[in-house]
């Protein structure tokens, strides 16, 4: 199965909040899984941002062509179950033979 990771493509396939569904097919870059309680510079304004320790699940940090919760564009926060990768893992030579057969 295809992981999520930092620097992988993906696209945006829901959203919790109406504030979010304006994102909803999107494609995304992914910066970074952040933690409740964790603090990181964000990759688009370069401010030193916390994600709450009240927030009940980590949420990825995206980039593109996205707006947050607070209307600042080019960033957002999305939860795993509603990013859907779009790069493909590795596929060897023996497998896309098989495809092609």
């Amino acid at each position: 199965m295809y992981q999520l990771k930092p620097g992988a493509q993906a696209l945006i396939i829901g959203s919790r909040t109406d504030r979010g569904r304006i994102n909803i097919g999107k494609a995304v870059e992914l910066f970074g899984l952040c933690q409740p309680g964790e603090r990181f510079v964000n990759p688009v304004t370069g401010v030193v941002t916390q994600l709450p320790l009240e927030a009940n699940y980590p949420l990825w940090l995206v980039t593109g062509d996205v707006v947050a919760f607070d209307g600042r564009e080019g960033y957002a926060f999305v939860r795993s179950e509603y990013l859907m990768p779009l790069d493909n893992p590795s596929v060897s030579l023996t497998d896309e033979k098989q495809v092609v057969v």
